[in-house]
């Protein structure tokens, strides 16, 4: 992600404070985020009813707590294969099957096409967030 590029080691792995992600974890993150939603449009693609899991960022912030050592480069290149997936995962999917339908945990519908969409904001907001987290850093 440019966002981080030519950013500093010390800089990548600080947090502007202590509830805050370095961006390091940040971009460590988009990578299990794409693959938990992929997950998850490939369970309702599935039609079985499945009931869409949203990505737990605490939990995965706990259980995340060494991402500091790793290398800008090798998160990166994780980070390309996992957005390589989800493209690949959807160019399997033809535009009728975008429409089959799961639900979230309050009994909504929710669409295969739905879980898609939901990857460029992401990708946006957190983009947004290494940009702030340098200039406070």
């Amino acid at each position: 992600m440019s966002a981080a590029e030519g950013a500093s080691g010390e800089r990548l792995v600080r947090r502007p404070s202590a509830d805050e992600w370095s961006v390091l974890e940040v971009l460590a993150h988009l990578i299990d985020v794409d693959y938990h939603y992929l997950a998850q449009a490939e369970a309702i693609h599935r039609g079985r009813d499945h009931l869409f899991v949203r990505f737990d960022d605490a939990r995965w912030k706990a259980e995340h707590g060494s991402i500091g050592a790793a290398s800008l480069a090798k998160i990166l290149g994780e980070l390309e294969k996992s957005h390589g997936a989800v493209v690949e995962g959807l160019s399997r999917i033809s535009d009728a099957e975008l429409n089959r339908t799961g639900r979230r945990d309050d009994g909504t519908p929710y669409t295969v096409r739905q879980v898609f969409e939901r990857f460029p904001r992401h990708d946006e907001n957190h983009t947004r967030q290494i940009r702030d987290i340098l200039a406070a850093v």
